[in-house]
């Protein structure tokens, strides 16, 4: 049977494959768990309810006849069912079933699978050297599948069945006698060694967490043919008002740990955005307040439950848990969950839905929890959330307007099975209590994230965390041998317990089995308990180290870019003083250029001015001689004029000559004139500054040097 389990998984996990991303009903993917009740029922008229009893006997799925005859569409799609002959609104079915050979999925997945078997064989020594835990390849392929697809993380099995349906006759019965019976709940040290396998291939082996979470998503799709077929359509907007019990309000607010919040804060996400809205009933919070005070008073070594373990684990701080203790309500809105007030006497219109006779009944029904508080708050949530219904049920979960969500998997059975006998729904409706894993399972299916998985990765991650944590009652027969072989040891017992490390070794090695402990061995498992602190104290210390060296070579780095930053920086500044020499060596020049321009400019004009006035002293001394030989300019008024200047340079060059003084003459009228004309040619070209490098002798400018030293660095350039 357990070859045949495994192979049909398979096959359903690459229907799945298949079906993602279509619109198709994703139920015809469970058509190959049917198949070896099909295989029976070949050639015969279709019972449902023979049908259902095999499903039952295979699986202990709660399937009834009447979800066995709504699969009737889906077999004749698959060319499973033959309509013989109808009569009316009767018809009759004939199985026509072929066996399918070989495994039926795709080589690459059996190929993925076997590498994740292969991982498998070689995973329990790392998890325990205490016991032998010894397996066929086979064996572990067949725990490995039921503990992924069945869930079964209470030990009490997954699915029961559902009582109450008609059972077949005896022809019948001998038929389905031939099947192998199942869903026997898997062995405790089995389910731990897959929980741990499984986390161990999330950390280390991610390539495989695809194939798992696929797998996993199939105990998700079977909630839906448990009780009824839920709808699978998906969902665009709802009114669902989901109530949150005390321990998954506190899942939500982190109390128990970064799985199990991520896990419900998945769901509560999805949920939302179609329009669900989230509240607490105040009596929850009045109990979330006295779970975590009550954990809280104990001493250290003595406390339990998954808030204790997310402490130790430092997933959460002392103080965080304590603010909630204090205040549930403030901590709930601080992460929008309304405080719905409401109590037994609250809208006396709706008593009539859920009277107190029946409260007090289902009151006194209830055999679980350990004190009255316990139950009488379970009966009241129950009792509130059937008369906020006001009497309109319905088989959507999204159109009942009000349901609770726990995990309590007792309180959602007998809070169905009690309203089915006060008929306040029947068989095919949802009823008021409902657990968190149909939750998922709606949130999953109904919300459009089929496709992405994020919900069976989170319920798969929350479940091993659930399976994980340490037993009270692996710790107390420790304690328990503990004290009877070395009592001196308690205290040190006490504290290694504070340590999730430690307390995980213990786990480990035991398997979460107090049957594991005895007085042989409780010495070696407190020193593999004190071993494991070591380690993680030695981790730690190794951690900083690797932290103060990387920190260090990132220092030295930053400095070698720093040191690379400022060399670089000094390179572009030297590039750019070169750039800005280079700029003023041609703004020299062209300065220069301009200068010198001017100067010779105005010498040629000096210089034509001073050929000029020569020519004229020619000319009259030309005319001079000519007179002197001919009288001929003699008494013209022209040429006594000349005379008289004449006569007048002659007498100021005596009378500058008799006071020893030098003659002002044509030199000194140039340069004036040279002056003039440089002064504005300068002024124009915004040069005026460099006219002191004029100098102005014998009628001419001489353009001094310039005493500005500009020096390029040839190297740089």
């Amino acid at each position: 049977m357990s070859n045949n389990v495994t192979r049909r998984a398979l096959r359903v996990y690459a229907a799945l494959n298949e079906l993602r991303g279509n619109e198709n009903d994703v139920l015809d993917a469970l058509i190959p768990f049917f198949e070896p009740i099909l295989a029976l029922m070949n050639g015969t008229v279709f019972d449902p309810y023979v049908f259902s009893a095999g499903v039952r006997r295979l699986y202990r799925w709660r399937f009834t006849g009447d979800i066995a005859s709504t699969f009737i569409p889906r077999l004749e799609r698959k060319g499973i069912l033959k309509r013989r002959a109808s009569a009316g609104n009767e018809t009759i079915w004939v199985v026509n079933f072929t066996d399918p050979q070989g495994d039926g999925a795709p080589p690459a997945i059996l190929s993925a699978f076997e590498r994740i078997i292969d991982e498998f064989e070689q995973f329990p020594p790392k998890v325990t050297d205490l016991l032998s835990y010894k397996k066929s390849r086979d064996e572990l392929k067949d725990i490995l599948i039921r503990f992924l697809v069945m869930m079964d993380t209470a030990g009490a099995g997954a699915f029961a069945p559902q009582l109450g349906d008609l059972e077949p006759g005896a022809e019948a019965r001998a038929l389905i006698a031939k099947l192998d019976e199942g869903g026997t709940p898997l062995d405790p040290n089995d389910r731990y060694m897959c929980a741990r396998f499984v986390q161990y291939l999330m950390k280390k082996k991610r390539e495989f967490v695809p194939h798992l979470i696929r797998l996993s998503s199939i105990g998700l799709l079977a909630e839906v043919v448990e009780d009824f077929l839920k709808p699978t359509t998906t969902e665009t907007k709802t009114d669902l008002t989901v109530i949150l019990d005390a321990p998954i309000a506190l899942d939500l607010l982190g109390c128990s740990g970064k799985a199990l919040k991520d896990d419900i804060a998945t769901v509560v996400s999805a949920l939302k955005k179609v329009g669900a809205t989230f509240i607490v009933f105040p009596i929850s919070c009045t109990e979330m307040q006295h779970n975590l005070r009550s954990m809280l008073a104990l001493p250290p070594e003595q406390r339990r439950g998954y808030t204790h373990n997310a402490l130790i684990k430092k997933e959460i701080p002392l103080d965080f848990v304590m603010a909630v203790a204090n205040s549930p309500e403030r901590a709930l809105d601080n992460i929008g969950i309304t405080v719905r007030q409401i109590a037994m006497d609250t809208y006396p219109h709706a008593h009539r839905y859920f009277t107190e006779a029946q409260y007090e009944d289902f009151l006194n029904s209830v055999m679980w929890g350990n004190n009255i508080n316990a139950r009488d708050h379970d009966a009241t949530c129950f009792a509130l959330t059937v008369r906020l219904r006001e009497g309109k049920q319905n088989s959507d979960v999204f159109k009942t307007r009000f349901a609770m969500v726990t995990r309590n998997t007792r309180f959602v059975s007998h809070a169905r099975n009690y309203a089915l006998q006060s008929r306040i729904i029947n068989s095919m409706q949802e009823g008021a209590i409902i657990h968190a894993r149909d939750l998922a399972t709606t949130a999953w299916l109904r919300t459009g994230l089929g496709a992405d998985e994020t919900i069976p990765r989170g319920h798969l991650i929350a479940t091993c965390d659930r399976v994980l944590q340490v037993r009270p009652e692996v710790r107390n027969a420790l304690a328990h041998q503990l004290a009877m072989v070395t009592p001196e040891r308690i205290e040190q017992l006490n504290l290694l317990l504070q340590d999730a490390r430690s307390v995980q070794k213990l786990a480990d090695q035991t398997l979460n089995n107090e049957d594991a402990v005895t007085s042989e061995n409780a010495e070696h498992l407190l020193e593999v308990m004190r071993q494991a602190t070591a380690d993680q104290l030695r981790e730690k210390h190794e951690a900083e180290l690797a932290t103060e060296r990387e920190a260090a070579a990132q220092e030295r780095r930053a400095a070698a870019d720093e040191l690379d930053r400022a060399s670089s920086e000094v390179d572009r500044l030297n590039e750019q003083v070169v750039a800005l020499q280079l700029q003023q060596v041609q703004a020299m020049a062209l300065k220069e250029g301009q200068i010198r321009g001017i100067v010779a400019e105005v010498n040629r004009v000096a210089r034509g001015i001073e050929f000029a006035f020569l020519g004229v002293l020619l000319a009259l001394g030309v005319a001079g001689g000519i007179n002197f030989f001919t009288k001929y300019f003699d008494g013209h008024w022209i040429w006594n004029l000349v005379l008289l200047m004449g006569g007048v340079a002659s007498f100021a060059r005596l009378l500058y000559g008799l006071i020893e003084r030098p003659m002002p003459a044509l030199a000194t009228v140039l340069n004036k004139f040279c002056r003039s004309k440089a002064g504005k040619k300068l002024a124009a070209l915004g040069l005026s500054a460099d006219a002191p490098r004029l100098e102005y002798k014998s009628g001419r400018i001489t353009l001094l040097e310039s005493t500005t030293l500009i020096t390029v660095d040839k190297e740089t350039m």
